[in-house]
């Protein structure tokens, strides 16, 4: 993770969304819009995921939405749900319980769909405590899930907050699908650039496994190239100088 930064703009969301209800709120959005784009700033400054969840975990809790929180990021492998960054740390297990069964009931799906939140436990039953899923996704694909255990009582501006929930974790979604290309590319290019073993007779290539396979099917699993295929003069002269001229 990058060094830690040190922003007053977190708490800013706490103790000022009240004040947007105020008749001259000019000056508090002014400090809002000047908030998001440090925010901005922050996730970008990072060069992990898990250093831009925690950016993101800490402008979330200055909404004042929730009791508890957890972040989430997709393993490309398997395309599971990780649990990366929660708070508090006593109820990782409860949040992890509630988002296997909201996924199973098919509310991330639907979250995913929508690109809002989706609420759940908001039927006024004491027993069931109110929550809400949101994807963490760029067009329909999701790099990461969230998903936070409301406060009993609402927050000032609710509507606000909520809004503004969307909008950070948008921004997150970003971030980690930057990151996410960044490392693809990065990797490419080391690949390319690095000492390739390759055979002195056959010219193939031995792969990250260990097999040797053709240089052109290599370059085209670790690139982005796009190869065609044609006989050069050398090749061409060779091949030819077996072939009699037809009468």
């Amino acid at each position: 993770m990058s060094e830690t930064f040190d922003s007053v703009y977190p708490d800013f969301l706490r103790s000022r969304l009240g004040k947007l209800v105020e008749l001259d709120s000019r000056r508090e959005l002014l400090t809002l819009f000047s908030a998001l784009e440090h925010f901005r700033h922050d996730l970008h400054q990072q060069d992990a995921g898990v250093g831009i969840l925690g950016v993101a975990h800490r402008y979330v809790a200055g909404l004042d939405l929730f009791r508890s929180m957890g972040f989430w990021l997709v393993n490309p492998e398997d395309m599971s749900f990780i649990l990366t960054v929660a708070s508090p740390e006593g109820e990782c297990g409860a949040l992890q319980k509630t988002v296997d069964q909201q996924i199973k009931a098919g509310r991330f799906a639907l979250a995913l769909r929508r690109g809002n939140p989706v609420m759940f436990g908001m039927d006024g039953d004491a027993s069931s405590e109110p929550g809400l899923l949101h994807a963490l996704s760029l067009s329909k694909q999701a790099v990461g899930m969230f998903c936070g255990m409301l406060h009993r009582e609402a927050a000032p501006v609710q509507e606000v907050a909520f809004s503004l929930l969307t909008l950070l974790l948008g921004e997150c979604a970003d971030a980690l699908a930057t990151l996410r290309k960044t490392k693809q590319l990065t990797n490419q290019v080391e690949t390319l650039s690095g000492l390739l073993p390759l055979c002195a007779w056959c010219k193939k290539v031995r792969n990250d496994s260990g097999y040797w396979e053709q240089i052109d099917k290599y370059i085209t699993n670790h690139s982005n190239a796009a190869l065609t295929h044609g006989v050069c003069p050398d090749c061409k002269k060779g091949f030819l100088a077996g072939v009699s001229p037809k009468l």
